[in-house]
């Protein structure tokens, strides 16, 4: 039975149709990313779906007794409830289910007949709803998520009011995630989340046995969580099986394909118009009159529509400036009298430089990026700019926008030189037409303020680009067109993002904030992960690896190789003796747990070697599976050392 059905809704408001025949079913355990412009309704149909709105025509059905989730907009949290008891809050189902199950357990021993069978069916229902609302272990679970979303321990037994905006989210977010609905609805769940909290949500979705319908404009975790893809185009619903760059391939073929059926028909209607035109009133006026006819009862194809509009953004034309862009000696951050959020830091940014900043929620990132752009001043160090050294800052608030203004204005109070013409010319490159260009700044979208501020970015003439979260509120399409305009720009370009994409193609070093240091790395976000990955591995390895003993297989090997040299066997190891001085032991068992240390150690070089390649650090899947594999090899030699040692 479908978990939802949408069929047929149209929504308008006032003469605006948003919404024209949109259907949609959603079977349990489906994932399903909701992809379309800004502004094209999405927020909408998920309202529909929630019941916070209704369908001008058209229904919107969930399966009876169907558990809804969904994150609201403005959280709402109780004086003095803390952000573990609102977390908690979200099972109250799961416990419900689990106190009947204990009622029902004590009973069923003096329980019998059509009673007793009555228990166990009852029993088997709940049981098997507790498996689907996530399980038994409570507690672990909403640790598990409040972690992986990034809510830090120290917050856990905070009263949640007094939390930031982001970490309100995030605790809203949690008590969503532990609620086990059976559709979980999530507008931009990636917002406000760090890159490890991105990561794991990732996973979780991908697991999560509930149904789960994202809006997101994070391309991998359109790729890596959901499988299908519903586009909303034109106030309609067209779904396409498979992750999102299944859909843009699909899309693609799909318009193809169309537009030549169309343009084979319209062809065709072309002659046979000028056939029924040439021959009507002659001869064949009867042929004409059938054809004719034909024509009549022929369902037309409409012609297919592609929606290529995005934003034309054009690289900021700039003076050149010097090769050193700004150099930082000793560079120290912080707030107030608090502990500083890093110290010591010596970078060195040259032209031509693409660097993104990573790290943890809170770590520093844009405090380090507004010290580099000249926005803030550090505690101590110093920041020296090169010769021109220009900068152009994008701020992801857009607070640099007055709130009374418009697009025209925010454009004229920047550039009073420009022509009027010009400038209208200007905003059409971002969007901007007609009424929107005097509609207020107070009334725009996000990503409406997000294109004003590139629209004003691209007019100055920096010689380098410092950005923060460019890509936030941006839709796909706008993404798209900031990627090829900061890739043709000649300056340095140094930005905060969490867009794992974009990082990847435009960086070619990290900058990682974190722990108080920071430290550069050479390569785009891929590499940087795969190196984290491997110093987990390491690290892991260290900790969980057998104290060190005297004859390692090394000392084994040589004794095979001295028994080798004198062209037969070495005694001791013919004839190992337990360590007690007991009776010989088997020999043949002894070369054989050789072969066996031998045969892991190679495959461990095997292993790690690949964790080194391209095909494999690139991959997450594939790199898990080799850091999987190299824990299993680290404990069998671990076992297996430690019996060799007792045959010595």
């Amino acid at each position: 039975m479908s978990l939802l059905i949408v069929e047929n809704v149209k929504k308008h408001f006032g003469a605006l149709e948003v919404l024209s025949g949109a259907s949609l079913t959603l079977d349990p355990g489906d994932k399903v990313g909701l992809v379309g412009r800004n502004g094209g309704g999405k927020s909408t149909l998920l309202r529909l779906i929630e019941g916070l709105e209704a369908p001008d025509w058209g229904s919107v059905k969930l399966r009876r007794n169907a558990r809804l989730g969904h994150v609201p907009q403005r959280p709402h949290f109780d004086p003095g409830v803390t952000v573990r008891a609102h977390v908690d809050a979200g099972l109250g189902e799961v416990r419900s289910a689990i106190a009947a199950l204990d009622q029902i357990n004590a009973q069923l021993s003096h329980t019998s007949g059509d009673e007793l069978e009555r228990a166990m069916r009852e029993h088997d229902r709940l049981s098997e709803r507790i498996d689907e609302l996530g399980g038994w272990e409570l507690e672990r679970r909403v640790e598990t998520v409040m972690s992986g979303i990034g809510l830090k321990p120290e917050l856990w037994d905070r009263e949640a009011r007094t939390l930031s905006g982001g970490e309100r989210s995030r605790t809203a977010l949690a008590r969503e995630l532990v609620s086990g609905s059976d559709l979980l609805l999530l507008d931009e769940p990636t917002n406000h989340l760090d890159l490890a909290g991105i990561e794991w949500i990732e996973a979780y979705i991908r697991e999560l046995k509930s149904a789960v319908l994202t809006v997101s404009h994070d391309r991998r975790l359109l790729d890596n969580a959901v499988t299908s893809i519903v586009e909303l185009e034109r106030g309609t619903l067209s779904r396409y099986s498979g992750n999102y760059s299944t859909y843009v391939r699909l899309k693609e073929e799909r318009f193809t394909s169309e537009l030549r059926a169309f343009e084979i028909q319209d062809d065709f209607l072309r002659k046979e118009d000028l056939f029924i035109k040439k021959h009507m009133g002659s001869q064949r006026t009867a042929e004409a009159k059938g054809r004719q006819k034909k024509l009549e009862n022929l369902v037309r194809l409409p012609r297919p529509y592609n929606d290529v509009r995005r934003p034309m953004i054009h690289p900021p034309k700039a003076e050149r400036g010097g090769e050193l862009v700004l150099e930082t000696r000793e560079l120290c951050a912080g707030y107030g009298n608090a502990k500083a959020l890093f110290g010591g830091v010596d970078l060195r940014i040259a032209r031509g430089d693409r660097i993104g900043i990573l790290g943890e929620n809170g770590a520093g990132k844009t405090t380090l990026l507004k010290i580099l752009a000249g926005r803030m001043a550090p505690r101590s160090g110093v920041v020296e700019f090169g010769h021109k050294a220009a900068c152009g800052y994008y701020d992801q608030d857009t607070s640099e926008l007055r709130k009374d203004g418009t697009p025209y204005t925010e454009i004229r109070r920047d550039h009073p030189t420009l022509t009027d013409l010009e400038i209208r010319s200007h905003l059409a490159l971002f969007l901007f037409r007609g009424k929107d260009i005097d509609a207020s700044v107070a009334s725009l979208s996000g990503g409406e303020r997000a294109r004003l501020c590139l629209a004003r970015l691209v007019l100055t003439k920096p010689s380098w680009l410092a950005m923060d979260e460019p890509t936030n509120h941006l839709d796909l399409a706008a993404r798209t067109a900031l990627e090829e305009m900061l890739s043709a720009f000649q300056g340095a370009l140094v930005f905060v993002s969490h867009d794992r994409q974009f990082l990847d193609g435009l960086c070619t070093q990290i900058v990682e904030v974190g722990g108080g240091e920071v430290r550069r790395i050479d390569g785009n976000y891929s590499d940087w992960h795969a190196m984290k990955a491997r110093e987990e591995a390491s690290r892991v390895a260290t900790r969980d690896a057998p104290k060190p003993v005297e004859k390692t297989k090394a000392t084994a090997t040589k004794a095979k190789a001295t028994a080798a040299s004198r062209g037969g066997k070495d005694e001791s190891a013919a004839r190992p003796r337990s360590s007690s001085g007991g009776k010989v032991r088997n020999p043949y068992q002894f070369e054989k747990l050789e072969s066996r240390i031998m045969a892991l150690e190679q495959e461990l070089k095997v292993v790690q070697a690949s964790m080194t390649t391209e095909e494999v650090y690139r991959n997450v899947e594939r790199l898990k599976e080799a850091q999987i594999r190299m824990a299993e090899i680290e404990r069998d030699l671990a076992t297996a050392y430690n019996e060799w040692e007792t045959w010595q």
